[in-house]
């Protein structure tokens, strides 16, 4: 019998949802209030995504999760955030690169990674911008500098 293989990406995916989940279930009832309720709860909330930003040129990875309605988690502009996600409706595509952006043509390459749910659908997204201008121009302030 053969074993079968689980491709890197489900496992990508399988670990952020974990470390999502994880975040949430720890979080002391003083983030709660942070966040705008003690019931901020994964199943209270309208979205709830983990965030990796990973500076390839640096070799650092920082890692936040976001919850909105109600806004929270520990994203440093949770309302911020949400408010950016809930201008696109979610459609975390548009946030991918496009290089009519006004940033320099440097090479220093950022990989943003997020995964959970949004109201309810499943979410995956995954870019690497060529350097942390371009992250911020067109994945902030989802994804913090």
């Amino acid at each position: 019998m053969r074993a079968s293989r689980v491709p890197a990406r489900r496992l990508s995916v399988l670990a952020a949802t974990l470390l999502a989940t994880a975040a949430l279930t720890a979080a002391t009832p003083a983030q709660a209030d942070d966040a705008g309720s003690t019931s901020a709860r994964a199943d209270e909330a309208g979205a709830v995504l983990a965030i990796a930003r990973h500076n390839l040129y640096e070799g650092t990875v920082r890692h936040w999760y976001l919850t909105c309605d109600p806004d929270g988690g520990s994203h440093p502009d949770p309302h911020g955030a949400c408010d950016r996600l809930r201008d696109i409706d979610g459609d975390l595509d548009r946030l991918r690169f496009r290089p009519d952006v006004a940033c320099p043509r440097i090479y220093a390459p950022v990989r943003v990674k997020i995964t959970g749910t949004w109201y309810g659908e499943f979410k995956v997204f995954s870019e690497k911008y060529p350097n942390a201008c371009y992250a911020e121009q067109l994945a902030g302030p989802v994804v913090p500098d």
